[in-house]
């Protein structure tokens, strides 16, 4: 199987957007205090034409092309697991009504507050901001929790890495370990992965990347040019 060209993605996309109702994807990463006003009014925007989508919504629209809401969707993804997109991204997501989906690479969670910067610059983290006196610039587990009671939380893999580059062992450390730290810290896996570099399910056939995606109980996979829905679920996914 050969990787498809961007001309042949680009008509791929073409002939979805003919047949299927809008669903926009807009990528957040550091959310800074000091762009929480161009942040909100970009989602003020926004509101004004999409609506939220739920892990569910995205399961019914996939399965059956049909969207039942009156707006278009609008998926904001928040990667990574900045501490700002918990206390300035959430509360405006929430103003405006949209479910953010965050991303989370879980070692940047569980690393200590003295070392994060550190791991950030070592695990393409861009850690543009210093607005926390204290030093700690990922989210807890904590957050996470409160947090997924109103958005989704998504699977950015263990440590950040490019998944096709490495081996057979540590792609699985990074895809079965994530899952792991995942059930251990929220009680069940999450349902949606997206991996550095945004590769879609078998975009690189040469390594068993997306067998290992669909064992671990992923649902989702998001990429740079779409998403798909790869699997049911695990079965303990909530």
């Amino acid at each position: 199987m050969s990787t498809l060209t961007f001309a042949e993605v680009a008509k791929q996309q073409e002939v979805l957007l003919r047949d299927r109702p809008l669903m926009r994807v807009v990528n957040y990463h550091n959310t800074p205090r000091s762009e929480a006003a161009d942040l909100e009014q970009g989602l003020q925007r926004y509101s004004k034409d999409f609506t939220s989508v739920s892990e569910d919504d995205l399961r019914g629209y996939l399965e059956t092309g049909e969207w039942h809401k009156p707006k278009p969707g609008l998926i904001p993804v928040v990667y990574e697991g900045y501490r700002n997109g918990y206390d300035v991204m959430a509360p405006l997501l929430e103003k405006y009504g949209f479910i953010g989906w965050y991303f989370i690479i879980t070692e940047f969670i569980k690393g200590a507050v003295p070392d994060q910067i550190t791991y950030a610059k070592g695990h393409h983290i861009g850690m543009q901001t210093r607005e926390y006196p204290n030093g700690r610039y990922a989210l807890t587990w904590e957050e996470i929790g409160e947090l997924s009671k109103k958005h989704v939380i998504a699977n950015h893999a263990r440590n950040h890495a490019e998944l096709s580059g490495l081996s057979e062992e540590a792609r699985r450390a990074e895809i079965f370990g994530s899952q792991e730290d995942f059930r251990k810290n929220l009680g069940h896996p999450a349902r949606t992965f997206a991996s550095l570099r945004g590769p879609a399910q078998n975009e690189h056939p040469e390594v068993d990347t997306a067998k290992l995606v669909v064992e671990a109980g992923f649902e989702f996979v998001f990429s740079n040019y779409r998403i798909q829905r790869v699997g049911s679920g695990a079965p303990n996914a909530t």
